[in-house]
């Protein structure tokens, strides 16, 4: 490691990632414009040729199947002159189905203070939620947050938090607040109560907190 410690195994996985496999099919020739592989295209998935659209993992935006059906959606609706809304990347939930899954939507802190936004974040551990202390699951979600505005990011790790995200993408996208998601009350008990009381706590209102 970078920091001199070293670490024996017997098993090392490298993931490189993925990439296009768009070589020797006629895009170059047909005049469309690529980058390494990749189609570009414009925030309506549009390429640079009047008449073709690309999406999914052809084109260089998050190699997810849920994105690949929403840009699919967005040309299907583009072509029959709906004018829709670009996709806003930022809001497109993202999971990683490991034991525990990581879930996550939204800005990262390091991403949120690049772009200039004042930040305050909050960690709430899952030990106070009932419904984790069933399924004998630990973790946590932290918030971060524009001060005193609203919800930039929501990052999760425990068993089944890939099911919170549906709340979490609806508190990033329609730009609310702790203050407004801490009033909505929570079933119990669920993981959905963690998501409730972590807000409750950004907004100065803890209520099963630990750590």
């Amino acid at each position: 490691m970078e920091n001199g410690k070293e670490f024996s195994a017997d098993i090392l996985l490298v993931a490189v990632g993925r990439g296009p496999v768009s070589a020797n099919l006629g895009y170059e020739e047909a005049g469309i414009s690529m980058d390494r592989g990749y189609i570009l295209v414009d925030d309506k998935c549009r390429t640079n040729v009047p008449g073709i659209w690309a999406v999914g993992d052809l084109i260089p935006t998050l190699q997810l199947a849920h994105v690949g059906f929403g840009e699919g959606i967005l040309v299907a609706e583009e072509i029959a002159g709906l004018n829709p809304r670009p996709i806003n990347y930022d809001g497109v939930p993202r999971v990683t189905y490991s034991d525990p899954e990581v879930a996550s939507v939204g800005l990262t802190t390091a991403v949120a203070k690049d772009r200039g936004h004042d930040v305050v974040e909050l960690t709430y551990d899952l030990a106070g939620n009932g419904k984790a202390q069933i399924l004998g699951t630990s973790g946590s979600i932290k918030l971060v947050a524009q001060k005193d505005g609203p919800v930039l990011g929501i990052h999760m790790v425990g068993a089944r938090v890939g099911e919170l995200l549906a709340e979490a993408q609806l508190i990033f996208n329609w730009e609310a607040s702790a203050n407004d998601v801490a009033p909505l009350i929570h079933a119990h008990p669920t993981l959905s109560e963690a998501m409730g009381e972590a807000h409750m706590a950004l907004a100065g209102k803890p209520l099963h907190a630990h750590g």
